[in-house]
């Protein structure tokens, strides 16, 4: 409808000579209808260009505020135009007005924020990182921060070359430690975060020394009250068809509260420190795997199991043997336990990719989605009631994967209902050696065992 009415004012003079022209109109007439058409035609995209040059030079000039006079379309343009910008600038206020409360929340941050363009220079900081780095702001601004951290591998985080985290700690203050946070912003460059997380480190140290020392004082006790139940049940007493059960249920669970101290003590040892290179050895899983196959034979015959190996025999791991042992244990150990009779289970070690991969799948009746990222956790239990029947102390799979990340790999979980689950544990491919345990001088290979 508004083009219409835009257009009306340039068709009439049209109209009206084309009517003339049919109704006979003497040719003199015509020729000067249609030179004042033409003038009105001038008169008329003069007038247009004038508006428009009005329009744009208001709208250009932020400080005017009520649009000029008009009439026609233009008029209509003028209000359109009026109501758009007030909108733009109630909202521009509003932006300004969270802007400004964010920069106020960032600024009485106690963590340190750094943001930095592509090339690693500092574009914006708070003034908690202005202390940290002991920076004279705003002149620094624009100098890359690797100035003020020249390490190798703290330069290779700031460019996002290494992970996302990282903690390191400051000459002028030893007793702190930090922990660097990289978020990519695409082309609005890089935020860092610089959190101080000494106090959490102190509460963890403090957690890990309690448990080991709770653990290393409730191992001779418990050794002692097994000795005694062992020489019980030895005796007349074990015989007793009333106190022999007892006795006997006392041992069991006796046993397992040994489990899991001595679980609890390889956490704490495990989060303690790093692997020692002198207690590092060159260990052969596949052998390892052999170990345990035959420690639980009992169980795998008891319930029917088939257990398929896939082992290359040749390859090797540089790490603590008890580190190793801690994981093939509890893994075919689980699997044993939570897999029903006669079904299958299979164990793969081999290399690719670029990594070691230790596999243990089986055909149980699998872990739901909502526990998936859980069964790591400590003492967490899918089936409570399931677990206790089958022994156990929780503490399995935490072990695993404490134990991988120690040595910079992962644990990786995948399971399915009805269809069992397998649990795939990587190692970096620079702790792989070559080798062969046998005696004999054959060439390292590759075994399937049913």
């Amino acid at each position: 409808m508004n083009h219409l009415r835009a257009w009306v004012p340039a068709l009439l003079p049209l109209a009206m000579l084309l009517a003339w022209n049919f109704l006979g109109a003497p040719s003199t007439s015509l020729i000067s209808f249609f030179w004042a058409s033409v003038i009105f035609y001038a008169l008329w995209v003069g007038w247009h260009r004038q508006e428009a040059l009005r329009f744009r030079v208001w709208f250009r000039e932020k400080t005017t505020r009520i649009p000029p006079m008009s009439s026609g379309i233009w008029e209509e343009t003028f209000a359109e135009g009026y109501h758009w910008r007030r909108h733009q600038e109630i909202r521009q206020q509003q932006l300004n007005q969270q802007i400004m409360q964010l920069r106020d929340a960032l600024q009485t941050l106690p963590d340190a924020l750094v943001l930095m363009d592509e090339e690693g220079r500092l574009l914006w900081m708070n003034p908690a990182a202005v202390e940290l780095f002991h920076l004279h702001w705003p002149e620094d601004l624009g100098k890359p921060l690797s100035f003020w951290l020249r390490l190798p591998h703290i330069q290779e985080f700031l460019v996002g070359a290494g992970p996302g985290n990282l903690s390191l700690q400051f000459p002028d203050r030893p007793e702190a430690v930090f922990e660097a946070l990289r978020y990519p912003l695409g082309d609005a460059g890089t935020l860092v975060l610089f959190r101080d997380v000494s106090r959490l480190r102190q509460l963890e140290q403090v957690r890990q020394d309690f448990v080991a020392n709770v653990s290393h004082e409730l191992r001779s006790p418990l050794t002692v009250i097994q000795g005694f139940l062992e020489n019980l049940l030895d005796g007349p007493l074990g015989q007793d068809e009333e106190v022999g059960p007892q006795l006997r249920l006392m041992e069991e669970q006796g046993k397992r509260m040994q489990s899991l101290v001595e679980n609890l003590l390889s956490l704490a040892r495990i989060e303690s420190a790093e692997p020692d290179p002198q207690r590092c050895e060159t260990v052969f899983v596949a052998q390892m795997v052999e170990r345990a196959r035959e420690s639980l034979m009992t169980s795998i015959v008891e319930k029917r199991l088939s257990l398929h190996l896939d082992l290359e025999f040749g390859l090797a791991l540089w790490a603590e043997p008890l580190d190793i042992h801690s994981i093939v244990q509890n893994l075919l150990e689980n699997a044993v336990k939570y897999t029903p009779s006669g079904r299958d289970i299979h164990v793969r070690w081999t290399a690719g990719d670029g990594r070691l991969m230790l596999s243990v799948r089986d055909t149980g009746d699998g872990i739901s989605r909502e526990h998936l990222q859980r069964v790591t956790e400590r003492f967490y239990r899918v089936d409570k009631g399931r677990s206790r029947r089958v022994g156990g102390t929780g503490l399995g799979l935490s072990i695993v994967r404490h134990t991988a990340e120690r040595y910079a790999g992962s644990l990786r979980v995948r399971s399915e209902v009805g269809k069992g689950s397998e649990f795939t544990v990587l190692f970096p491919m620079d702790l792989a050696r070559r080798g062969n345990y046998w005696q004999d001088d054959e060439e390292a290979h590759v075994i399937k065992v049913s």
